[in-house]
């Protein structure tokens, strides 16, 4: 692994304590350990629920360079601890149903209560506020309900799922820019503040356009599979062994397109000359391209294309992505050994930094691996914390 000194810290000796789970609020202080935060995640005694699908995957990505405590906090003793550590913290991070944590005795008001700087950032799929408020969200649902997932896929077909948690990932990324933001107000004020993030906002924002169009003109975004329905030539193009994505949207493109698969009287032909021609008659523009561009092989055509200046990209694998001399020459992957699985390859937060990525520290922890040194460091003695292991209270893991 990199040394740590080689790579900025600009939110070191921040302390985080994270109660989040599933993936949302794990992004967020995934990017905050990232930064330099100082982050402890605690656990239930069954551990994050994403500690299991994919042979941990998502867990062993989003909580790198974080320590894990595993705590029973309906114990009088278990919400001490977190009492300890809340005075001690600088930012306070969950996604529970809204309620759960002022159930728990750990609310916003409790926590400012003893530590009035506080940053305590709640994320869920729908707010704090309002009559969704009390509704489970997961990725899929949030993209069922906010108009993403009817604008997906093939016109004569089902709406379907896009694939990678993309609503998570940028409420994550939001979270943390909201922390990163409350940090260098209470730097000015020396108050804490509260930070509500919903799932739904986030992604009603992504569709941001979608909306505005429709509260203009009444129109839903239609679903046309890989195509951009406002532009002809955006979209993916068949070859002989696969497909490349086009983007020639601009009359420039567009004829360079038509240049390379030898369709100039297409490229000067009056009923293409504009953007919005081109789309009005789309479905008869890529028949004419896919019969061309079927004459490429995809490594090809996308070489000819970029060097006729057309933005594009064949359709490429995870497995052909990572295997690419840019993206290994960028550093964004970094191999990790973890006791029990070996050697595995997870993703850098991408954000570079003079030319380099954070680097992993630490591997994601072990259910409650750092809970004795943890427990130490807030002034328990070895007696002490074994009769908290011992009662139910703490548990200490083997590392994962």
């Amino acid at each position: 692994m990199e040394n740590r000194s080689e790579f900025p810290s600009p939110l070191g000796g921040v302390k985080v304590l994270d109660f989040s789970h599933v993936q949302s609020g794990p992004i967020c202080t995934a990017m905050l350990a990232d930064l330099g935060a100082e982050v402890v995640k605690i656990e239930p005694f069954i551990g994050d629920q994403f500690r299991e699908p994919m042979e941990g995957a998502n867990f062993f990505n989003f909580n790198r360079n974080k320590r894990g405590m595993a705590l029973n906090l309906k114990t009088p003793e278990g919400k001490e601890i977190i009492l300890k550590l809340a005075r001690k913290s600088d930012v306070l991070v969950e996604n529970f149903l809204p309620g759960s944590m002022d159930k728990l005795g750990l609310g916003y008001e409790a926590i400012r209560a003893i530590n009035p700087a506080i940053i305590y950032c709640s994320i869920s799929g729908f707010g704090q506020e309002g009559p969704f408020r009390h509704r489970p969200a997961y990725e899929p649902i949030l993209q069922a309900m906010s108009g993403i997932m009817d604008s997906t896929g093939e016109p004569d077909r089902p709406p379907v799922r896009i694939r990678p948690a993309m609503i998570d990932y940028c409420t994550g990324a939001n979270a943390a820019f909201a922390i990163a933001a409350a940090l260098l107000e209470r730097g000015k004020t020396g108050q804490g503040l509260r930070i509500d993030i919903a799932l739904l906002d986030v992604a009603l924002f992504s569709m941001a356009p979608y909306v505005t169009q429709f509260k203009r003109r009444g129109e839903l975004p239609e679903r046309a599979g890989s195509a951009q329905p406002s532009g002809g030539a955006i979209q993916n193009f068949e070859t002989r062994d696969g497909l490349v994505y086009v983007v020639a949207g601009t009359d420039h493109m567009f004829k360079a397109l038509c240049r390379v698969l030898g369709l100039e009287d297409l490229a000067n032909d009056p009923r293409y000359a504009t953007r919005k021609q081109r789309a009005d008659r789309r479905v008869e523009l890529s028949e004419i391209l896919n019969r061309e561009t079927r004459k490429f092989t995809s490594r090809d055509l996308e070489a000819k294309l970029l060097a006729a200046d057309v933005a594009c990209g064949m359709v490429r694998t995870v497995g052909d992505i990572v295997e690419e001399p840019h993206v290994r020459g960028r550093g964004i992957l970094e191999e990790v050994e973890y006791p029990s699985l070996g050697k595995i390859t997870a993703l850098k937060t991408p954000i570079f930094f003079s030319g380099r990525a954070a680097p992993f520290r630490r591997r994601a922890p072990g259910l409650g691996e750092n809970t004795v040194e943890i427990l130490q460091e807030l002034g328990y003695s070895g007696e002490e914390i074994q009769e908290l292991i011992r009662k139910g209270v703490a548990k200490q893991s083997e590392r994962t």
